[in-house]
């Protein structure tokens, strides 16, 4: 190999070089950081721990009715229904979530309560949540606090028959509770 050949080589051995440096960029690597976030809520529980008990009422040959009144529990009759010893009071329960949340409430505004032969029964109407002194008709909106607890009262009206059927009449409602 010639002194002129040995160089052109080497020149274009640099010119390769130099094409494969300025063609090919330098990596570099690049970061961001971002923020993830999560809300959590606790299991919504409704306890029942107090059972809505229109109490002892004697029937008469004239129809009335007997009212627990869910602001303060107190029970009234009205017409031939004479009201008898025994325990009777509004229901009341305890609504668990979590802190500060909003929750809707509501219960069917009549119900119906069976006697234990399976044939009688009575119509409960005028159903209402309360809490405290406060009276909210059958829908609420209500507030957890910061403890997540959120307590109320059920009351309304028993009509009770003309000469009803004594005994035993038992019946039930469902109170929905949603979270917002």
């Amino acid at each position: 190999m010639t002194k002129d050949q040995f160089i052109s080589r080497m020149i274009g051995c640099l010119l390769m070089i130099l094409v494969g440096m300025t063609s090919a960029p330098a990596a570099m690597a690049q970061t961001a950081d971002a923020e993830a976030r999560a809300v959590t809520i606790g299991p919504l529980s409704v306890v029942n721990i107090a059972d809505f008990d229109f109490g002892k009422a004697i029937p008469s040959p004239v129809p009335g009715s007997v009212f627990i009144d869910t602001r303060n529990g107190n029970r009234t009759s009205t017409g031939g229904v004479t009201l008898a010893g025994g325990a009777s009071g509004r229901g009341a329960f305890i609504i668990y979530g979590g802190p500060n949340q909003i929750v809707e409430i509501s219960i069917p505004g009549t119900m119906t309560v069976t006697h234990s032969n399976g044939s009688d029964n009575m119509s409960v109407d005028q159903m209402a949540i309360g809490n405290g002194n406060r009276n909210f008709s059958t829908f609420v909106r209500g507030f957890l606090g910061t403890l997540g607890i959120y307590q109320l009262t059920v009351g309304g009206r028993l009509n009770v028959s003309a000469d009803q059927e004594p005994g035993v009449y038992d019946g039930t409602f469902t109170m929905t509770v949603d979270y917002l």
